[in-house]
């Protein structure tokens, strides 16, 4: 089988994270990659939001159904669908502005 298949087939999403912190480097260049991932017509239409202050994420997590990582991993991350910042790009290159 072809290796990137097999990639593929071996993800898993696993929850089971430690409180070490990420540095502002390393979370600058995960966001980095995320951004660079091909995207429907090429429109990056995410912002992504690093939630650090505890209480807030203690009720991130809560209205999250209880999902204690949230508030115990070591970076917690939000991605917002966000079309105001591309309609801004497209206006700014004279197409149609925003809301319009």
């Amino acid at each position: 089988m072809n290796r990137v298949i097999e990639l593929l087939k071996s993800h898993r999403s696993i929850r089971k994270f430690t409180a070490q912190p990420l540095d502002d480097a390393m979370i600058a260049e995960i966001v980095a990659c995320g951004q660079a991932a091909a995207t429907s017509s090429n429109v990056q239409a995410t912002t992504v939001i690093r939630v650090r202050d505890g209480h807030k994420r203690a009720m991130i997590a809560e209205l999250a159904g209880g999902q204690s990582y949230v508030a115990s991993a070591g970076a917690f991350l939000v991605f917002c669908a966000d079309l105001h910042r591309p309609g801004l790009a497209c206006a700014m290159q004279g197409g149609a502005s925003p809301g319009a």
